[in-house]
């Protein structure tokens, strides 16, 4: 089942890494997650066929390849045409600008990182929730 596969987490910052490990951690779901740190390492594991993970969460600010980039980077590819992968962005950005270029993207959610620990730790326990019940009626094709 979907629900059931890895969790691809994009982020750059070490400190924001460990944050999200402990979350998940707390939050005990058994997915298996898969960090990376730049959009490049990302963009290339995606690109195999056999890669399909449950979800992927970006950071948007990040060195070599940006989220915003590669989120239209995965767009254009016809490989992943058929994945419908739910993709969310977590960002310490709250401007206009920022939140509207994500929804341009065709996001699935935008996530404040925030300095909050149990505030950041709901919203992610609300959409891996949300998406563990909904995954199987997704389709990126509408």
């Amino acid at each position: 089942m979907k629900k059931h596969r890895d969790i691809l987490i994009i982020e750059d910052d070490e400190d924001d890494r460990e944050i999200l490990k402990e979350i998940f951690r707390d939050l005990g779901y058994k997915n298996n997650l898969i960090f990376f740190q730049d959009g490049v390492e990302a963009l290339d594991y995606l690109r195999r066929p056999e890669i399909e993970p449950f979800i992927v969460i970006s950071d948007i600010n990040m060195p070599k390849l940006g989220g915003f980039e590669l989120r239209e980077l995965i767009l254009q590819e016809e490989i992943f045409m058929d994945k419908d992968i739910p993709y969310i962005f977590i960002s310490n950005a709250q401007d206009d600008h920022s939140i509207r270029q994500a929804n341009k993207l065709s996001i699935q959610d935008y996530i404040h990182k925030g300095s909050d620990y149990n505030s950041y730790k709901e919203r992610i326990r609300d959409l891996i929730d949300y998406w563990k019940e909904n995954i199987n009626s997704f389709t990126s094709k509408g």
